[in-house]
C-alpha cells in the first residue's frame, strides 16, 4: 500500500497534536508562499485520542462506526492477536462524546489477508472493499451484497478489479448515487506513480472500464485517496506532487458531469512538509484527515477531525 509499507508502526500511545487554525482555499493551484496574499476559509483540526503510534486513516463510515484502515493489535473473542492481518478494518464509536475501544468489522472484512479502503453504498446493502492475498501488500477489489439488517451478514463476495503484482488498486470510494467508483492505482498506462481512476457501476455491481481522470487531476507523482462531498461536486484526494509543502498535501477540485477543475491545495494549517492524506467529508463543515506530521518519531499515519468556522 502507498503510505503503509514506508512507515513504521508501534504499539504505544500517541500523544496529542497541536491544533491548526489557517486552512486556505483557492482558485488555483498555490506556492507556499503566496498563501497568506489572499482570503482565506479557517479549519480547525484536532487529533483525535485514541491513536497510537500505528498505522491510523479512515476510510468511511458504516453502522455508526468511523472505519479506519490500522496495523494495530486489537484484542477479540473470535480472533487472537495473532491470527490476525497486519492490516485491518476497524470500526470507532463514539458515545456520550467518548470514543469507545475499536472492534475488528465481522465477516468478509477480515480474516489473515491484508485489508485496504472501503466504501459503501448510501442506502448501506453494497460495499466495495480492497484486500490482498495472503502476505502480499497489492490489493484488489471486491463487492458484496447486504444480506440482511444484520451488519455482519453480506453475500456473494466476488472479485471485480485486479491488477498484476507489484502493483495495486486502492481506496475506493463510490459517489452518492451509486454509479461511480473512484479508486487509484499505480498500474501501468497511466501519468506515473499512482492515478485516480473512476468507472462506471452497473445494477449488479459489476464496473465498466477503469477511465483514467486524466492530466488535470493526474501528474508524475502519486494521486491517492480519492473521496467526494455528498453531493458529488467536489472531489478530495492527496498527492506528492512537487507543488506542495513536502511530502503528501491534500487538494480540491470541483467535478461536472465528468470534467474536472484544476485541483487547489487545501492549505498550509491542514498540508506540512510531511504526509497528509485521507480526506473523508461527514458533513458540509465536518470531516476526518490523517497526518504522521507528529507520530512521535515513528512515522505513523493518525486520525484527526476538522471543523470548518
Amino acid at each position: 500500500m502507498t503510505l503503509a509499507v514506508i512507515l513504521n508502526s508501534g504499539l504505544l500511545p500517541a500523544q496529542s497534536k497541536l491544533r491548526d487554525h489557517d486552512l486556505a482555499l483557492r482558485n488555483e493551484t498555490p506556492t507556499p508562499s503566496d498563501f497568506d496574499k489572499l482570503p482565506s476559509v479557517y479549519f480547525y483540526t484536532e487529533e483525535l485520542p485514541f491513536n497510537t503510534t500505528a498505522q491510523e486513516y479512515a476510510t468511511g463510515f458504516y453502522d455508526n462506526n468511523l472505519i479506519v484502515v490500522s496495523n494495530r493489535k486489537v484484542n477479540s473473542a473470535k480472533r487472537s492477536l495473532f491470527d490476525q492481518s497486519e492490516f485491518k478494518l476497524l470500526g470507532f464509536r463514539k458515545k456520550s462524546h467518548l470514543w469507545e475501544q475499536p472492534h475488528l468489522l465481522p465477516g468478509i472484512f477480515t480474516g489473515t489477508e491484508n485489508h485496504g479502503g472501503l466504501t459503501f453504498s448510501l442506502d448501506l446493502k453494497r460495499v466495495y472493499y480492497t484486500k490482498a492475498k495472503e502476505n502480499s501488500m497489492s490489493l484488489e477489489l471486491y463487492t458484496a451484497e447486504r444480506g440482511s439488517k444484520l451488519s455482519h451478514l453480506w453475500r456473494n463476495p466476488k472479485k471485480v478489479l485486479a491488477v498484476e503484482a507489484p502493483y495495486s488498486i486502492e481506496n475506493p470510494w463510490l459517489n452518492s448515487d451509486g454509479d461511480l467508483l473512484y479508486f487509484a492505482s499505480n498500474k501501468p498506462g497511466g501519468f506515473g506513480g499512482y492515478d485516480i481512476y473512476v468507472a462506471r457501476v452497473y445494477a449488479d455491481g459489476s464496473l465498466g472500464s477503469p477511465k483514467n481522470l486524466g492530466s488535470q487531476v493526474n501528474t508524475a507523482a502519486d494521486e491517492n485517496f480519492p473521496s467526494l462531498n455528498d453531493y458529488g461536486s467536489q472531489m478530495y484526494f492527496a498527492s506528492n506532487n512537487t507543488r506542495g509543502f513536502g511530502g503528501f498535501d491534500l487538494y480540491l477540485c470541483y467535478t461536472n458531469q465528468g470534467d474536472y477543475s484544476k485541483p487547489q491545495n487545501l492549505g498550509r494549517s491542514i498540508n506540512s512538509a510531511a504526509n497528509e492524506v485521507g480526506l473523508i467529508p461527514a458533513s458540509e463543515s465536518s470531516g476526518f484527515f490523517s497526518s504522521d506530521k507528529d507520530a512521535l518519531g515513528q512515522k505513523a499515519l493518525n486520525i484527526y477531525s476538522y471543523q470548518i468556522r
